[in-house]
């Protein structure tokens, strides 16, 4: 049991701090190479920090108030030996010896005055260990952040560790958001957009969807589905159908186009077969919360733009029914080169031509006319027999897409009123949060550290992690030490 005073550990820094001088100047004579002596200065400043934080330490005593306390109601007894605590911090990991208070030997310990003293966390890592080894993993594999992080301060860390730790933290992420101030908008016209989407994650064998479930899109197989969402503001947009036109077929890009403001994100996995809550419907919560946040008095134009999933607009109704529906143009076009491909089967620039005259009918608003084409195709290639079974599947269901979507789909009116059309923001959420750390080579994912990945990665990707984290400590110190950080 190592227990010196502050004072020796002090002095036990100054000596190493004195000798650290020493041989900077004196390498600075031999002529050894900068790096050499930067990784060596750094290792030696990483312990005399070590012995720094443990004069800290030291400073709050063992904690001896006596052989009982009295806590409320309850009287309590010191323990009869010192207890250890390990605390492992980004400068190495020592252990802090004081004495614990309970009922009676045996029994839980209530009240430990050094731990309510520095404010130590209920685990072994310390805040600071924990918030740089997960802004690591929030970006990568757990396997390259932990060896990221030991790479560079030479801490020894499992992935299952972190893992846990991923899984911990997550915890306060509902109440993290539940607390957040709305974002500024720009102007009084501003709108508020919201957006979703859903993606497949790859799964554990014993977490994986076991028959089709009410998920849309979810099948049995190695995935589960996640859902994506966003709100933002964004600045009114007007455009003529030409100019939507130039920008897809003759690469003329905007002049002036405005970029989301105040972006947010959220992503939600079901917690498990027999939940009440889907994970699209807690996403679509989620975004109903912010959109009453940003406009309470409901004075903003709110705009939902989304693909074709019945699910999502059957959530949108229920959680978003005031917003302007308006289905992303670019699975519209999607569906058109689908269709291109079977009515010009040949040709690829006739194709690229035949899409371009669909684009331009739904751009001016000519969707019916679209559909009365595509109907008046397929009749009569079914009565010629010009087409294979599943040509004349692809038609029928792009029919049937453009037919239950035709309402979100008058283009020509929303360009007039400067509405976004596109829902690249979700599918680019779904790609960035969820595809690039979740969807890589050989991961399957057990379904409690998906949902905690979801969570924790959405935050960060928010630009929120520095507030989380704070939010984090100061939830978990008053849980237990019933006192603010």
């Amino acid at each position: 049991m190592d227990i010196l005073t502050q004072e020796q550990r002090l002095l036990n820094a100054q000596a190493r701090f004195d000798a650290l001088k020493k041989k900077i100047w004196e390498d600075s004579q031999a002529g050894i190479r900068i790096d050499q002596e930067e990784r060596d200065a750094f290792a030696e400043l990483q312990a005399i920090g070590l012995t720094l934080l443990q004069a800290f330490a030291a400073g709050a005593g063992v904690g001896d108030e006596g052989t009982q306390v009295t806590r409320g109601k309850r009287t309590l007894r010191r323990s009869d030996e010192l207890h250890e605590k390990v605390y492992r911090s980004v400068f190495g990991t020592f252990s802090i010896w004081r004495w614990v208070y309970a009922a009676g030997p045996k029994k839980k310990i209530e009240y430990v005055p050094t731990d309510a003293r520095l404010g130590l966390p209920r685990g072994e890592c310390s805040y600071v260990l924990e918030d740089w080894q997960q802004r690591l993993c929030v970006k990568e594999t757990f396997a390259e952040g932990v060896e990221g992080l030991g790479a560079i301060l030479g801490v020894t860390m499992s992935v299952e560790t972190a893992e846990a730790m991923n899984r911990r933290l997550a915890e306060y992420a509902e109440p993290f958001r539940l607390q957040q101030p709305a974002p500024a908008a720009a102007t009084e016209e501003t709108f508020v957009v919201a957006t979703a989407d859903g993606t497949s994650v790859p799964m554990h064998r014993a977490d994986r969807t076991t028959a089709p479930a009410a998920e849309a899109g979810t099948r049995q197989g190695s995935t589960r589905r996640a859902y994506v969402g966003a709100v933002y503001f964004i600045e009114p947009f007007v455009r003529e159908p030409q100019d939507v036109w130039n920008e897809l077929f003759r690469d003329q890009a905007a002049a002036r186009r405005p970029h989301p403001q105040g972006k947010r994100l959220w992503a939600e996995m079901a917690a498990s077969g027999q939940t009440l809550l889907s994970g699209s419907e807690a996403v679509f919560i989620e975004m109903a919360i912010d959109v009453q946040t940003r406009d309470p008095d409901r004075r903003r134009t709110l705009v939902c733009v989304m693909d074709g999933e019945q699910k999502l607009w059957d959530l949108q109704q229920e959680w978003l029914g005031r917003s302007v529906e308006i289905l992303d143009l670019f699975h519209a076009l999607e569906r058109i080169r689908e269709v291109s491909k079977i009515v010009q089967p040949q040709d690829k620039e006739r194709q690229e031509v035949w899409v371009s005259d669909q684009l331009r009918d739904l751009l001016t608003g000519r969707v019916e006319t679209v559909i009365r084409r595509w109907r008046r195709l397929a009749r009569e290639a079914e009565h010629a027999k010009r087409w294979p079974k599943d040509s004349q599947e692809t038609m029928t269901e792009a029919i049937g897409y453009f037919s239950n979507n035709r309402h979100r789909m008058q283009y020509d009116e929303y360009l007039s009123k400067g509405y976004p059309i596109g829902s690249g923001i979700a599918e680019g959420t779904c790609r960035n949060l969820v595809k690039d750390r979740m969807d890589c080579t050989g991961m399957h994912w057990r379904l409690p550290g998906a949902r905690a990945m979801l969570k924790t990665r959405a935050i960060y990707l928010n630009g929120e992690w520095d507030d989380f984290i704070e939010h984090r400590i100061q939830r978990e110190q008053a849980t237990l030490y019933q006192t603010a950080a």
